[in-house]
């Protein structure tokens, strides 16, 4: 069969093939790196920070300083197995998207490099360029109407152009494959998740409908959270995974330890004055997975609410918390 005529899988983001996190710390270098290349969205969802009325650091990152961060990758010993380029925005909105995932292909640092969009702004040029730096596309819904967006975003978008844009994206990809992914509040009926499946079915490569879920501990949402984001049972954690595998780089060079930390509450560092690898290896980190693994969770501002975990990761390792510091202690 054609590439082009095959119908997209309905599939999980979550990668269940790598060892067991509680065996690999400490680990040298990051699994992920995510990167914020806009702190602006041209959307409001009421489930996101950019909605919720709140006041948070917005910047675009330049193309010079996103350079900095891929001479600074050179450190780290082995291969960064993802680049996600995201945020709690849009990366469209940096006029140099194109380059930035160009320059993150070429140095061949990264195993994978994925985009997470809502979409809207896609266009000609984008449709034509992104798809050649990148491993996978993620277009983010919200709805499956021009009166759904204005609902549950705040904005009324051009939906058929959506559509249209999503189509052409998938013919140009290439090697790159779309994901299309919303939230099982805008599919709750039967009715509607047929609609969404008939949708993109032949427009993508892979399909996901994921729960939305309580992330960010600073408000409230008025949408159930008894189930897991993907799969799986809702499991209470002690330890923080986030920050033993990965950092977050914001728009204006910022290092936190995930993307919970918006408002920068555990500021690790910047990029403009500290090598991602310093951060990685530095004493702020250092005592904040330490604080994590001897339960002092509860102590720690942002952390101490924070769900994510819960309903978001896989990893689990609060059964090996003391085997993991001592090994931490022990470098």
């Amino acid at each position: 069969m054609n590439r082009q005529n095959k119908k997209a899988k309905l599939v999980s983001l979550l990668n269940k093939k790598r060892s067991p996190l509680s065996e690999l710390i400490p680990l040298k270098t990051p699994f992920v790196i995510y990167v914020e290349p806009s702190g602006f969205c041209n959307l409001k969802c009421r489930f996101c920070p950019q909605g919720s009325g709140t006041t948070h650091k917005k910047a675009i990152m330049p193309i010079d300083l996103f350079k900095k961060l891929v001479n600074d990758v050179f450190q780290f010993k082995d291969k960064i197995q993802l680049l996600r380029i995201c945020g709690n925005s849009d990366p469209l909105i940096n006029k140099q998207i194109v380059e930035i995932a160009k320059l993150a292909r070429e140095k061949k640092l990264f195993a994978r490099i994925e985009l997470v969009t809502n979409g809207t702004l896609l266009n000609g040029y984008l449709i034509n360029s992104l798809p050649l730096y990148l491993n996978r596309i993620i277009i983010s819904l919200d709805g499956l109407s021009a009166d759904d967006y204005l609902r549950i975003s705040n904005n009324k978008i051009n939906f058929e152009k959506l559509l249209a844009n999503i189509s052409q994206l998938h013919v140009y990809r290439k090697k790159c494959k779309i994901h299309i992914k919303i939230n099982n509040q805008a599919v709750l009926s039967k009715t509607r998740k047929t609609k969404f499946l008939h949708l993109f079915r032949n427009i993508s490569d892979e399909v996901s409908i994921e729960n939305l879920v309580p992330m960010w501990p600073q408000y409230k949402t008025d949408f159930s959270t008894n189930e897991f984001r993907y799969e799986g049972k809702v499991v209470p954690r002690k330890v923080c995974v986030q920050i033993f595998k990965g950092l977050q780089v914001q728009a204006n060079g910022d290092v936190v330890p995930c993307c919970v930390d918006w408002n920068r509450t555990n500021l690790l560092g910047n990029i403009k004055k500290n090598s991602l690898l310093s951060i990685w290896t530095g004493k702020k980190l250092r005592v904040l997975r330490i604080k994590h693994l001897k339960g002092k969770k509860p102590e720690l501002k942002t952390c101490q609410d924070c769900t994510m975990n819960d309903y978001c990761d896989t990893d689990n390792i609060d059964k090996y918390k003391n085997e993991c510091l001592n090994r931490l202690l022990s470098e």
